[in-house]
């Protein structure tokens, strides 16, 4: 009898790791290639050495923001990647 229920719970667990959810929806490559571009674009636009620190800060800000966002949407796909249209030129 408790090895039915411990392989009864076992097959629950294993079956519940198979199952999808928007929140553990990953980005596709394609966004991920759009956020590091944007990036990259605004870390050029900085000004080089110590003048640059606070661009370079928002900089980095942004693309954790985006990364985030394309974590949290439920179909990440390009050109927006994100729920609210943070991509969109």
């Amino acid at each position: 009898m408790k090895a039915g229920i411990v392989g009864v719970l076992a097959l629950l667990f294993v079956g519940s790791g198979f199952m999808a959810s928007p929140a553990m929806a990953k980005c596709t490559r394609d966004c991920k290639r759009t956020i590091r571009s944007d990036f990259r674009t605004c870390k050029s636009a900085c000004p080089k050495g110590k003048a640059g620190r606070a661009c370079h800060k928002t900089c980095l800000t942004d693309k954790k923001t985006a990364t985030a966002a394309c974590k949290a949407a439920t179909n990440p796909t390009p050109p927006t990647c994100s729920p609210s249209g943070a991509f969109v030129d």
